[in-house]
């Protein structure tokens, strides 16, 4: 189910869950047991906003890293099928020009790409697709076909695996993870600390503040790394447009 109530909208807050159960149970042991010595103040006051705005301040540059490679495999679709544009005319053009190596070669690229996001590994097999791509374009510049631009578009696609590869391999936020943990661990141990005249309104207020931090900084990591695709993150750059221009391409390969 997608939308609002799909499973995957829901991945982070159900990984929480047991974990919010937890911290529920730890309160109220230290509630029974008397040791709500530390009551809210203005400094408590400080640490919870210095919390949340510490997390606002990494959520919000990181989604902005996550919107750059969100665009990434359109990116590589838009080259693939220009590419194949400069294919199609050039058989338009040419009854004697054949454009059915160079749409094989474009499937090659497509295929070892999608491998190589869902896999893992290293960029090294589309690396090899992509350079066997220039002997296909020699019959193309040969019946007057727009060789350069397809070589920019080569040129295109092997950066933007570059920036993917980059993206994947680097944490960038590992320092940001230190002050992030540093603080959610000080107000969690605030907040089970914390003692109110009504336990049952202590109880709820900490739940969800607990719940919420948990929540944003486990958000954070996923989404600083948009390109995992192994089952453990919710927010992952969708690749059915790489699915779609494969699919396309190989239709036009078998109906020859």
């Amino acid at each position: 189910m997608n939308g609002l109530f799909g499973f995957k909208q829901h991945y982070i807050l159900l990984k929480v869950l047991p974990w919010t159960v937890l911290f529920c149970l730890l309160k109220w042991v230290i509630h029974e047991r008397g040791w709500e010595f530390w009551a809210f103040d203005s400094l408590t006051g400080a640490l919870f906003g210095s919390a949340t705005f510490v997390l606002a301040l990494v959520l919000g540059g990181t989604l902005g890293d996550y919107r750059l490679s969100e665009d990434m495999p359109t990116q590589l679709v838009n080259a693939i099928e220009t590419i194949e544009d400069s294919n199609q005319m050039t058989a338009a053009g040419h009854a004697d020009y054949d454009p059915l190596p160079l749409q094989k070669g474009l499937v090659q690229v497509v295929q070892a790409i999608l491998t190589w996001l869902q896999q893992g590994g290293d960029s090294a097999q589309i690396q090899e697709e992509l350079n066997a791509l220039n002997v296909l374009f020699v019959p193309l510049g040969q019946k007057g076909g727009t060789v350069n631009r397809c070589q920019d578009e080569q040129g295109r696609i092997r950066l933007l695996v570059s920036q993917i590869q980059g993206n994947r391999d680097t944490d960038f936020l590992g320092s940001a993870y230190i002050l992030l943990f540093v603080f959610l661990i000080g107000s969690v141990i605030a907040l089970l600390l914390i003692g109110a005249d009504r336990f049952s309104e202590n109880l709820t207020v900490s739940g969800f503040l607990f719940t919420s931090f948990v929540y944003l900084v486990i958000l954070i990591r996923d989404l600083d790394n948009p390109f995992q695709y192994d089952g453990r993150s919710s927010i992952d750059v969708d690749l059915t447009a790489l699915v779609n221009v494969m699919t396309k391409l190989k239709k036009k390969v078998e109906k020859v």
